[in-house]
């Protein structure tokens, strides 16, 4: 299900990045964090470059939607581990795009999980996709220290 390239597990790559203790919740019976973490954890990434860096409300009129999702997990995170959760662009296309995830336990920098989506920018209000605007395009070339891969404009 991925992209066939291999997975971005370079923390320095990646400048929007969330990070916070392994809650208890997000444990299971066998005591480390369940996979389904890591994928509310993607989403909250998301939230925060759509709000930080593309300046769009996640409630807005526009913004865009899951297409693909793939992660690939390396090694567990524990109950009150700390965690990085770093998001980036990695590919910009006409309708698309898709983000790069890497999740860390900060301190010894062991990559737990590593993965993409694929998004489709879209229109909330009226239900369909949408050309990725110049804005965002914009915002993440100026954000970004490694710019995406794919056409631009």
């Amino acid at each position: 299900m991925t992209s066939g390239k291999p997975l971005d597990t370079d923390t320095s790559r990646f400048r929007c990045v969330l990070r916070f203790t392994a809650p208890f919740h997000d444990v299971d019976m066998l005591g480390h964090v369940n996979s389904v973490a890591y994928v509310r954890w993607a989403e909250s990434a998301r939230a925060a470059y759509q709000i930080d860096v593309l300046k769009e409300d996640v409630d807005g009129p526009r913004g865009f939607v899951v297409g693909r999702l793939s992660l690939s997990y390396f090694q567990p995170l524990r109950f009150r581990d700390p965690v990085s959760v770093g998001i980036r662009v990695a590919r910009i296309g006409a309708k698309s795009f898709d983000f790069a995830y890497l999740m860390w336990r900060d301190g010894d920098g062991a990559v737990a999980a590593a993965g993409e989506t694929a998004m489709i920018a879209y229109n909330a209000v009226d239900g369909h996709s949408i050309p990725v605007p110049d804005a965002w395009r914009d915002a993440v070339t100026e954000f970004e220290a490694i710019p995406p891969e794919g056409p631009q404009r």
